[in-house]
């Protein structure tokens, strides 16, 4: 499983050296060894915020199936039809993105119309708790909604 990056921080010299003299001891790796000794050193507070902003990340990934049908069923059936070459681009930038790289991709590349539009599916998907993988697939599959096809 591919570790997650994050911003590379400095040390001081001699907090390095003690750093490598003791991962060499506890034979552990520099990064093992530096996030044991961070971790051990964070307060009950920032632990606590750590596990709440997890639950409430985890909670916003995984809505239940009437997150979903409620989003469609908002969406409703307005008779527009989008190209599906635009349909297919916006799905894969609300995938990578998220919803604001959708609308500026909207913003950018479709007719007023249509940009209102899908502004509005990634309003009502965004407000319904939607991830970006369920938006993006309700974008691809959006002339299937708007012509009352499920």
């Amino acid at each position: 499983m591919p570790s997650t990056k994050y911003t590379r921080i400095e040390i001081t010299p001699e907090a390095y050296k003690a750093l490598e003299a003791e991962a060499i001891l506890q034979e552990k790796t520099l990064k093992r060894l530096a996030s044991e000794l961070i971790m051990r050193g964070i307060s009950k507070e920032a632990l606590d915020f750590i596990r709440k902003a997890k639950e409430a990340k985890k909670a916003r990934r995984a809505p239940g199936s009437s997150a979903m049908e409620g989003a469609i069923q908002e969406i409703g059936a307005t008779g527009m039809s989008f190209d599906q070459n635009i349909l297919e681009k916006m799905h894969d930038v609300v995938q990578a993105e998220g919803y604001s790289g959708g609308m500026l991709y909207a913003a950018q590349n479709t007719a007023s119309m249509q940009r209102d539009e899908l502004h509005r599916v990634l309003n009502i998907c965004e407000r319904n708790g939607l991830t970006n993988i369920l938006a993006a697939d309700i974008i691809l599959n959006l002339n299937k909604i708007e012509s009352g096809l499920r």
